[in-house]
């Protein structure tokens, strides 16, 4: 259809939607179409503003978008496209162009939808929380002899717990450089053990590091926790260290908005529960500290990386071209997880950027200062 009042969009006005067919004047007398036809994606510039179309133009555009729209009438319906319903387990990577992201690039409503369903199934998930097998773990702590050039974050991705964790066991910081034959103390499950100071309370120690007490009975063979001496050594199940500093760091270095938090009419009219911000194949970063809870193909998302950093926050990176973790892997703030591209249902390499409270999309530009526009 033609548009009466033409709709904003991010490089212009949307003046002409029809089928898998947008026009967006840029500006007077350019325009940017984009037009999708079984797998393959054509889009362009037209100026019409240029010698060669100043005798027909009006000739020229016509026969163009008649052109086009003949193909989209034309095209058969796929009533068998949709979404694997594996969801929770598909979590292979997928290569750009390759058939499954094709299909993706030439998505309906339904497959979309699917997508949609299935990010907010992980996101609820169970499978965000702990490790299942965390509490019925019977707690061992080893010593670990590090490496030459071994990294602390390397470690933790060896034994599957937070950088955090192993760095509070051993009684050294997060970001501590490590030197060959030292010694860590790491446990089997995400926690850390806390040897007791002149004044400590066990009350005072749980609440400082986030733990429940019944969690701390439980885990511990301690016959009377109100004779805890100085220098005795507990382990706090799930501690979360206080962190310092900026909570949250910037995912992509450029820093730069290109598709706002809102109402947005492409690729498609709805509200945009994220930003997409610039990013041309490069690294995209961790925007705070956390687990991975998913990081695998999602659909419309392409290739996406979700992480959880608390109870109550989580954040989702979609359409890279390359993952750099898994799920189970714990990441700090800053750490590469990924190579932006345009995977899933995507028109040029970017990054989309989401952060969730509590369930909830929320604008993350509320929550990382310092974005700015294109």
């Amino acid at each position: 259809m033609l548009l009466r009042s033409p709709e904003k969009s991010t490089i212009g006005k949307h003046v002409f939607r029809w089928g898998n067919l947008n026009v967006i004047q840029m500006s007077p007398g350019n325009f940017f179409y984009n037009f999708q036809f079984q797998s393959t994606v054509i889009h362009g510039t037209l100026d019409l503003n240029r010698k060669r179309y100043r005798v027909f133009p009006l000739f020229f555009y016509s026969g163009l978008i008649a052109f086009m729209c003949s193909l989209v009438l034309d095209r058969p319906v796929n009533n068998d496209f949709h979404l694997a319903t594996d969801g929770l387990t598909n979590v292979e990577e997928v290569q750009e162009n390759d058939q499954k992201d094709k299909e993706a690039k030439s998505a309906d409503e339904k497959y979309l939808l699917e997508t949609e369903e299935k990010k907010f199934a992980i996101l609820r998930s169970a499978e965000l929380d702990l490790p299942k097998d965390d509490k019925a773990k019977k707690l061992k702590v080893i010593q670990y002899k590090v490496k030459k050039n071994e990294t602390l974050g390397e470690i933790a991705s060896k034994f599957k717990v937070s950088v955090e964790s192993i760095a509070g066991s051993s009684s050294i910081q997060a970001d501590a450089i490590l030197t060959a034959g030292q010694i860590l103390n790491i446990p089997n499950k995400q926690g850390l053990v806390y040897k007791l100071k002149k004044g400590d309370t066990l009350a005072k120690v749980a609440d400082f590091y986030k733990v429940k007490m019944e969690d701390i009975y439980s885990e511990n063979s301690v016959d009377d926790f109100d004779l805890l001496k100085t220098g005795q050594k507990v382990f706090l199940p799930g501690a979360v260290i206080p962190e310092a500093g900026p909570l949250w760091r910037f995912p992509v270095a450029s820093k730069v908005i290109t598709s706002g938090w809102g109402v947005r009419s492409y690729p498609q009219y709805k509200f945009h529960m994220a930003i997409d911000l610039r990013a041309n194949y490069e690294s995209v970063y961790a925007a705070r500290k956390g687990r991975v809870v998913y990081s695998g193909w999602m659909g419309g998302y392409g290739n996406v990386v979700i992480i959880k950093h608390d109870e109550s926050y989580q954040s989702l990176y979609a359409h890279n071209s390359r993952l750099f973790v898994k799920a189970g892997d714990y990441v700090s703030a800053g750490n590469v997880i990924s190579k932006s591209g345009c995977s899933g249902y995507c028109f040029g390499p970017h990054l989309h950027f989401e952060i969730i409270k509590d369930g909830k999309n929320i604008n993350p530009t509320k929550i990382i200062k310092g974005f700015s526009y294109k």
